[in-house]
């Protein structure tokens, strides 16, 4: 897990760029992510929390993670990026 000045440094990185970026990868997800894929049956945690934070600060296109063992295209009500839950799928991106 990352420490508190990793997380910080994330941010950094984002805001130096303006907080936009093409892509995010990421192992886990946000908190929002992970509640819709699981319905409640996985726990917050502090770096489900941050990656939330992540999503709500930055303006991106696609978000890929994995973590959960599946391949499943997700999205939010009224939100109109992606987010993409990848397993043993092989997409291409460029």
């Amino acid at each position: 897990m990352p420490n508190e000045q990793e997380y910080a440094e994330g941010l950094t990185n984002l805001e130096k760029h303006g907080n936009k970026v093409d892509f995010i990868v990421s192992h886990d997800c946000p908190s929002s992510i992970q509640e819709k894929i699981g319905g409640g049956m996985f726990e917050k945690n502090r770096l489900t929390e941050y990656l939330e934070e992540v999503r709500e600060k930055t303006d991106y296109k696609v978000w890929f993670f994995g973590h959960y063992h599946d391949n499943e295209e997700i999205s939010l009500d009224n939100d109109v990026r992606r987010y993409a839950l990848l397993y043993e799928q092989i997409i291409r991106i460029a």
